[in-house]
């Protein structure tokens, strides 16, 4: 029982490395690794190669996997490139196992000191993050001998040789096995370096009749976490559906005729531990070399496996630079895949009405996933409003730029506003479990429909941009300042008359109103530049606010 115990402690060290050498690697190239793979990855055979190298130096399927997907979702890389890069990048993961196969877990303990005190003795982000690395790796090889150690005294015993056997005759369930826990660990790597940390042992607790499905259902694994990390957007979810089926297929080759490739396996003049690491990359490199002559039909049939619709609010005008040389053109493009912004805002505030009323869980996870469809098309538009366009542009268009750069800026400020504080306080009614008062409550509901007025118009002020408009959302903005004050004056008369709703939910009521109030003052920055750029005087503008001036929750503004 405690030779178990050791082993299970040896696997929550190993699990706890991985996670935190994903962490380190994170803080260390993770800002600048995409723009590097944007610009090496011009072909399929480059692309291969330059997930080989990603792998090699962030030795993490799970966070290979996810910087695929991200590539995938802002439009970085075509699914044929980004297929080639994560089936390259998975070859060069491998290296960790072979580095617990050379069985040197024994200098672990100088890793240690090494990570340790580059960790806790820098003040350097970068040198701190090299020392999170050395750190994990000397968690990674102390996790495989406490593994290694603990299983010596399992073999002892009679019963386990027995399973062995018995899972020798049964391969389909050990690749059900590997994948199963391979999800659950969030990593392959981990799940085959517990292998190979069995092969170690010298009672030859492992053998390679077993130790090959474990690892070919660890590379099964890896695919599962790879299609629900993905499946939510239909880019990432091809992405993910194109990787499974090369590796399915190559799975179900090596176990329809799996005594060939274990013969093959066990003549290599390696010990076990090392044959199992090589297993591992030989099947990830054929993989690679399977796919790479047939990408193209095989991002056809993964288009088709997965939907062929569109995500929604997809960008299409601003995938291409169409009219690189029309720059009045390329605006009046931007500008209506800014409107598909706006109308996106829409629906999250109305939704969040919803969701106030409701306390659906669901629905909060919704939104949050509209915000990081907004989140998605600002970066693609600001991209394509800068980069692509570039400068040079003449004075008229080049302030017609800035207007739409400011206003998206400001709608990406209002998804934040919707996501972080409307939604956190629709789950904090829901988890206190109150209701706010009859009045309270349709004083809300007044003021929700307001400010999706006052979106909807200054929406129409940007695409009109009409001065008459822009007066008249300044106008509809003091009515709405007006009507907040007002309503929280009828709050407060609420409390005073001892509401014992309304002081149940007075910090919830007036955190929602702040919110709102806040909604209606970013939005309205549309009007000024409008008359600004008609020459018309405008009233005093009101400072404006930057991400950095966010309301907190709980936090109370006064009026504008």
């Amino acid at each position: 029982m405690v030779e178990f115990l050791h082993a299970a402690g040896g696997i929550a060290l190993l699990l706890f490395a991985m996670r935190f050498l994903r962490k380190g690697l994170d803080r260390l190239v993770g800002e600048r690794i995409d723009v590097w793979v944007g610009r090496v990855t011009g072909n399929a055979v480059r692309a291969a190669l330059a997930g080989c190298a990603i792998g090699t130096v962030v030795p993490s399927s799970t966070s290979v996997s996810l910087l695929s997907i991200t590539l995938v979702r802002e439009g970085e890389l075509p699914l044929t490139r980004a297929l080639a890069l994560t089936l390259g990048a998975f070859v060069g993961t491998t290296i960790t196992v072979h580095l617990v196969a050379f069985d040197i877990f024994h200098q672990a303990p100088l890793l240690a000191l090494l990570g340790v005190i580059l960790f806790q003795g820098t003040s350097r982000d970068k040198l701190r993050a090299v020392g999170q690395i050395i750190l994990s790796l000397a968690f990674l090889f102390m996790g495989v001998g406490i593994i290694s150690d603990s299983t010596k005294a399992l073999a002892a015993a009679k019963e386990i040789p027995m399973l062995l056997d018995m899972a020798a005759d049964h391969p389909a369930i050990l690749v059900v096995l590997g994948a199963t826990l391979t999800v659950a660990a969030q990593s392959s790597t981990a799940i085959i370096s517990v292998v190979v940390a069995l092969g170690l042992t010298d009672a030859r607790l492992m053998s390679d009749s077993v130790a090959l499905p474990l690892v070919v259902g660890a590379n099964l694994g890896l695919c599962i976490t790879l299609l629900l990390a993905g499946w939510r957007q239909t880019d990432s979810r091809r992405l993910a559906v194109g990787v499974a089926i090369v590796r399915v297929a190559l799975a179900a080759a090596i176990i329809l005729s799996l005594p060939i490739p274990v013969l093959w396996m066990q003549k290599i003049p390696v010990a076990l531990a090392e044959r199992i690491a090589i297993a591992h990359t030989a099947f990830n490199l054929a993989a690679v070399i399977l796919a790479l002559p047939f990408l193209t039909p095989l991002s056809r049939l993964a288009t088709l496996a997965a939907g062929s619709e569109p995500m929604q609010g997809t960008s299409v005008a601003l995938r291409t630079s169409r009219w690189p040389n029309e720059p009045a053109i390329a605006l009046s493009q931007s500008k209506r895949e800014i409107g598909l912004v706006t109308r996106e805002i829409v629906d999250m505030l109305e939704e969040a009405w919803e969701a106030l009323k409701s306390g659906d869980e669901q629905m909060f996870k919704h939104i949050r996933g509209r915000d990081d469809q907004v989140d998605r098309l600002d970066r693609q538009i600001k991209k394509y409003l800068t980069m692509t366009m570039g400068d040079g542009l003449p004075e008229e268009l080049d302030k017609a730029r800035d207007r739409q750069l400011r206003f998206l800026t400001d709608l990406e400020t209002i998804g934040d506003v919707i996501d972080r504080n409307l939604v956190g306080a629709a789950a904090k009614k829901a988890k206190k479990g109150v209701r706010f008062s009859e009045e309270g409550w349709e004083e809300l509901k007044d003021y929700f429909r307001g400010t999706t007025a006052t979106l909807e118009l200054a929406s129409a002020v940007f695409v009109s941009d009409s001065p008459e408009m822009a007066r008249k959302l300044l106008e509809h903005k003091t009515r709405m300042r007006d009507h907040e004050i007002a309503l929280r004056e009828k709050h407060y008369d609420r409390l005073q008359k001892g509401s014992q709703q309304s002081l149940e939910t007075t910090d919830l009521h007036l955190e929602i109103l702040s919110q709102l109030k806040h909604i209606n003052h970013v939005v309205c920055g549309v009007a000024y530049g409008v008359l600004q750029s008609s020459s018309m005087a405008a009233p005093e503008q009101s400072p404006e606010l930057t991400g950095a001036d966010l309301p907190r929750e709980g936090a109370l503004h006064g009026a504008i």
